[in-house]
């Protein structure tokens, strides 16, 4: 049977609730004085508690089995990325130039990928009328590249389009049509283009469910409990897998700006990669603005060398990973607060289950721990 096969039939007891039926089944026996629980010796021809362990150990091995199959997913995935980091150093001399067009190489990923003819060139008028002539109740967001909308194309079709003001790219077009040939599962997918002299859009497929920090945490940075840890390790999967399908790319597509509001979640709680290809649509000074908003995320290796590379995007997922694990945001919204970052709390504690998110409870302590110890 292979991987997925077992992430889609195998079912654990900390990630799903039990039916009533198996409730009954499996429940403990209480005897005794005060009700306390007692060891009670099987009878010679009582089946029944037999039964009853074996479907206790068969559970509990079946939860575990879960959480290694997923963890061993996402481990491979960052060997894969590794690999390919080892591979671009050793042929670094003759990596193509990063301006040449994705288009123009033939990989397996571009067998499937949508031709830049299918991106669709939209008016400004037809963006006016999906957001109500960009409406402030439209916003749901902003980023690198300027303020996100919400809106309704005259097609029926929901999507998210990203404004940019007073700047223009000579390469807008030649960025937008890259991105373009781009299609993951676990990417937000490019549906169209607008531009003019002096303000540029990108629209969007919109993602119903937000970004995952607004999952993890409240608006002081605290773990909510609202993810379990099934999810997280489906989430952590999922983004590793956007990743690595950039990162596989010739040459490589690097994010550069990978975060927890970065990953969307759609309708069914899957992971999708936000915001990739638009280190050249974004001017300077915003794109050092945002970085510095985002420390706890950045490979420190950058205040010295500059340049981003595979290995950056590696750094700010395993942070990623520290806050699937913890719950918590990885940077404090006061600057001025001295307490330390969610890396320094991870690296200093020694006793993991301090760091562990405590609303995953104790069946999925260990597999929380080996998440921290993964990042």
């Amino acid at each position: 049977m292979g991987v997925c096969q077992l992430l889609s039939t195998r079912r654990c007891e900390c990630c799903f609730p039990l039916s009533k039926s198996r409730n009954r089944r499996i429940a403990a026996s209480v005897d005794g004085e005060n009700g306390v629980p007692t060891l009670t010796p099987l009878q010679a021809g009582d089946k029944k508690p037999r039964k009853q362990t074996i479907a206790a150990i068969i559970g509990g091995a079946s939860a575990a089995l879960l959480v290694v199959i997923i963890l061993v997913l996402v481990y491979i995935c960052l060997m894969r990325v590794k690999r390919l980091m080892r591979r671009t150093s050793e042929t670094a001399s003759s990596m193509p130039s990063p301006t040449v067009e994705l288009g123009r190489v033939n990989t397996s990923h571009y067998a499937d990928a949508p031709s830049p003819q299918n991106l669709r060139q939209l008016t400004m008028s037809e963006l006016e009328h999906a957001t109500q002539n960009f409406s402030q109740s439209n916003i749901i967001g902003e980023g690198r590249f300027g303020l996100v909308y919400k809106g309704l194309l005259q097609d029926g079709a929901i999507v998210a389009i990203k404004r940019c003001l007073n700047t223009r790219h000579h390469c807008f077009l030649h960025e937008v049509k890259q991105i373009a040939q781009v299609n993951h599962k676990h990417l937000v997918k490019l549906v169209g283009y607008c531009g003019n002299s002096h303000q540029q859009f990108l629209v969007y497929d919109y993602i119903p469910n937000g970004n995952v920090g607004n999952h993890l945490y409240d608006s002081e940075g605290s773990p909510t409990g609202k993810l379990n840890m099934r999810q997280r390790l489906l989430i952590a999967l999922g983004a590793a897998k956007g990743l690595e399908y950039l990162h596989s790319l010739a040459p490589p597509l690097l994010h550069m700006h990978f975060k927890s509001s970065n990953v969307l979640l759609d309708e069914n709680i899957t992971a999708k990669v936000s915001n990739y290809g638009l280190s050249k649509l974004v001017s300077e000074d915003r794109l050092h603005a945002s970085s510095s908003a985002i420390d706890c995320f950045l490979d420190p290796e950058l205040y010295s060398s500059k340049k981003f590379s595979v290995q950056s995007d590696v750094y700010s997922f395993g942070v990623f990973l520290l806050e699937l694990a913890s719950g918590r945001e990885a940077h404090c919204r006061d600057q001025s607060n001295p307490e330390p970052s969610l890396i320094m709390q991870a690296m200093e504690n020694n006793n993991l289950v301090e760091f562990v998110d405590e609303t995953l409870g104790d069946k999925s302590m260990s597999g929380a721990k080996q998440v921290v110890e993964l990042a």
